[in-house]
């Protein structure tokens, strides 16, 4: 997984706390379109294997990303850097601290839902070697839109010939 940013921002990436969710919702605020709910967190954070990581620049929580580990691959629950530290490496660095956990056996692979109207994450994380696999239609015409389902494949090495 490799980074489009030709500076990356230092930052320091730590497993989230319970002390860590209002800065987290205030995030989530300032950069979703539809951010999730206080209760929203709690719920996810709460199933057993879903884990959380935030990245801090300078003492500052400036990011977060929520996954869940499964059998084959690790889900993408939710990921945002606030607006002034995006284009900054924040968001690939933590998707690559994810990434390196892949080992290509077990867990080969991250998949993510992202809205059709969200030009700006389906660039963004295709530029880190993310690619569409499938279209979920949304069930109404009211409200909600489709998403592209995304996944990243761990590169497994390749024998060389002797």
């Amino acid at each position: 997984m490799n980074s489009v940013c030709a500076e990356l921002l230092q930052i320091h990436l730590r497993w989230m706390k319970g002390d860590d969710l209002n800065r987290v919702y205030e995030i989530e605020q300032q950069t979703a379109s539809r951010p999730w709910l206080p209760l929203e967190f709690a719920r996810i954070l709460n199933h057993p294997h879903c884990v959380g990581m935030v990245a801090e620049h300078e003492g500052e929580i400036v990011g977060f990303i929520i996954y869940e580990l499964t059998r084959q691959a690790f889900r993408l629950w939710n990921i945002a850097v606030l607006p002034e530290f995006q284009r900054q490496g924040v968001g690939s660095q933590m998707l690559a601290r994810v990434a390196c956990r892949l080992d290509g056996s077990c867990r080969h692979g991250i998949r993510l839902e992202v809205q059709e109207s969200n030009l700006a994450a389906q660039l963004f994380f295709r530029s880190l070697g993310f690619r569409a696999v499938s279209i979920q239609r949304s069930p109404s015409n009211d409200q909600e839109e489709d998403v592209y389902v995304m996944q990243y494949c761990h590169r497994r090495p390749r024998l060389v010939a002797a």
